[in-house]
């Protein structure tokens, strides 16, 4: 099924003339992490078990019918009254069928535990969903962890670029005897601090493809990341007025199953004082010869309604539920843990939503105010009112400006599925 997934997206690639060369979107890397993930296919696999347990926890509504046959033949030599023996021979053949129906085992402890099973399922079920939601975030921060490396890789080869037509000017200056020696190294040594930059950030592009594959599970591939669809931050208006609600949230549904879970656990131990009643029947047949011509004069039938109360155990009963009291006692300790811990994560995580949205706006105008002092620099310069160094600042001004922009973007997308994350809600993939 990966293969095939994997191969679809493949064809899907070429077909939208990508020349062999997977490029994907968000969502598109999310879809491969699913189709590859151990993970998932645990949570899975715990999930069917679960199912198998609500199935198993229901065989008492029906009742269990067993069916026996057994065949014999025996000698035996006896001494008679001449001294010699006397040897026989005897056949046994039996057929019977017993069916037993369950009406009420120890005060209805049975429907109790297949109430907590379902409960269970349901707790898998949230893990499943929690899993999903846990390996996206993964993904989602191993892309925009992408996503930066090539902006900020982007924002090096521009302040490069920048540095080499300096460099060139400056060339041109100084075989015309117009820019001094110590200009000309100035700017050989901003052309070399550029240069080591842009290829620290290439490397950093290649890390961080590396962990994507890793991520998605797709190690040695050449796939790469849709620039282009890359989603905007929402905005603080937004951000402040999403609804703080842990109601939805997976972690704390599952926990909460599995509390109810172990409290109806803890009510069926403590039904063990109760008697239990159960109904049956059974059909048997036996004879000397496997003859069925006289088959109804050698079978015989029976009914029975059975009462079995326990009275003593040698306290076996009362551990059993003390320690059910324990596990509830543990889960609700752990519910309540949970929901405190999720009320200040989500509150902190939405107020470091706030803060990184306002930081990427706060950097979209520092890197205009960076432009127009670089743009001011050049002017001053030309006049001769400002010295080379103080011009290459103005150029390295905007290149950090520029990094501070791709940085807090990706900032801001990863702290906004988080928040979602918490709330229990998918984050955004696609537009």
């Amino acid at each position: 099924m990966r293969t095939v997934s994997i191969f679809l997206l493949l064809m899907v690639s070429v077909l939208f003339g990508q020349d062999d060369v997977l490029v994907l979107d968000l969502s598109g890397w999310v879809q491969l992490a699913f189709e590859n993930s151990p993970d998932l296919d645990r949570s899975s696999a715990d999930l069917f078990s679960a199912d198998a347990a609500v199935s198993s926890s229901k065989s008492f509504l029906w009742p269990s019918l067993t069916f026996n046959s057994s065949a014999g033949h025996s000698w035996s030599s006896t001494p008679d009254m001449t001294g010699g023996y006397t040897d026989t021979d005897k056949s046994s053949w039996l057929l019977s069928a017993t069916l037993s129906q369950e009406i009420l085992a120890s005060g209805g402890s049975s429907w109790l535990r297949m109430s907590g099973s379902r409960h269970a399922r349901e707790a898998s079920r949230y893990d499943l969903d929690q899993a999903r939601l846990e390996l996206t975030m993964d993904v989602i921060e191993a892309y925009y962890g992408v996503i930066e490396s090539i902006g900020l890789c982007s924002t090096a080869e521009k302040a490069l670029n920048r540095t080499n037509e300096q460099m060139r000017r400056i060339q041109s200056l100084y075989d015309l005897g117009a820019a001094t020696n110590l200009e000309l190294i100035q700017t050989e040594v901003q052309q070399s601090r550029d240069s080591l930059t842009l290829l620290q950030r290439r490397q950093a592009v290649a890390n961080a493809y590396a962990l994507l594959y890793q991520t998605v599970g797709l190690v040695g591939s050449t796939a790469s990341v849709n620039t282009a669809a890359v989603l905007q931050p929402i905005s603080v208006r937004t951000a402040t007025n999403l609804e703080i609600d842990l109601s939805r949230n997976i972690s704390l549904a599952a926990a909460r199953e599995r509390l109810i879970e172990a409290e109806l656990s803890h009510e069926a131990y403590k039904r063990s004082y109760w008697p239990s009643l159960d109904a049956g029947g059974s059909w048997n047949w036996n004879n000397d010869e496997l003859e069925f011509d006289d088959f109804t004069d050698k079978d015989s039938w029976s009914v029975s309604l059975t009462m079995s109360w326990t009275l003593f155990d040698g306290f076996s009963r009362e551990s059993r539920i003390q320690s059910s009291r324990a596990s509830v006692l543990r889960q609700q300790a752990s519910f309540e843990s949970l929901d405190n811990s999720l009320r200040t994560a989500v509150l902190t995580q939405q107020n470091d939503l706030i803060s990184s949205i306002e930081t990427w706006q706060l950097s979209l105008e520092l890197l205009h105010q960076a432009e127009e002092q670089l743009r001011l620099s050049m002017m001053s310069y030309d006049l001769g009112s400002l010295s080379l160094l103080d011009l290459l600042d103005a150029q390295s001004g905007v290149s950090d400006a520029e990094a501070s922009v791709e940085s807090a973007i990706t900032s801001s997308l990863i702290a906004e599925a988080r928040l979602f994350v918490l709330l229990g809600q998918a984050p955004r993939t696609g537009e």
